[in-house]
């Protein structure tokens, strides 16, 4: 049975469950799924395929996941990778996340060039301002975060069996699935 790691940065927990959803969708189509927070350091060589994610925050991910990325680059390389971004920015400008998010992905690329995801995708967050300490909650409330869990499963779900379709596709033909980029 093909073994995927699913891996994430999270600050708040919105993006691991995000993950976890991406996994069940992957278990369901037949793989054996690990979910681990990002580690640079972690042994990949167990792995068939990777997907990564994680919040944007200030036009980047969290270091952990892109760390993950250009440390292992290597090796996912060789493998079928789908990256994804979760975010608030979306939900009042979804041009602008989008646009943050291919800015992320292409920025990973220059670090990591012979890294080339099979599938990319944005989904929006949770966010609960309760979380910040107060300072952060200040700005908060001028900046206007939208509040709340602004999730959409279907879409995680459904992308995560796009997923499984391309990683499925790229292990029975090995040298056809690493081109073909989906957004």
């Amino acid at each position: 049975m093909p073994r995927i790691l699913v891996t994430y940065a999270s600050r708040f927990g919105s993006t691991r469950d995000v993950a976890a959803a991406i996994a069940e969708e992957l278990t369901s189509a037949g793989f054996d799924v690990d979910v681990l927070y990002a580690n640079p350091e972690l042994d990949l060589s167990k792995y068939d395929g990777i997907v990564i994610g994680s919040p944007a925050y200030g036009q980047n991910w969290l270091p952990r996941a892109s760390l993950f990325v250009i440390g292992n680059a290597e090796r996912l390389a060789n493998l079928p990778v789908a990256m994804f971004t979760t975010g608030m920015l979306g939900v009042k400008n979804p041009k602008m996340a989008l646009r943050e998010h291919n800015e992320i992905i292409s920025t990973l690329s220059e670090f990591a060039p012979a890294v080339s995801p099979v599938s990319t995708a944005l989904f929006h967050g949770s966010f609960d301002r309760k979380n910040l300490p107060i300072c952060l909650r200040i700005m908060d409330r001028i900046a206007g975060t939208p509040q709340g869990d602004q999730r959409n499963w279907d879409a995680i779900r459904s992308w995560g069996r796009k997923v499984g379709d391309l990683f499925t596709s790229h292990l029975r033909h090995p040298s056809s699935g690493l081109d073909s980029k989906e957004e």
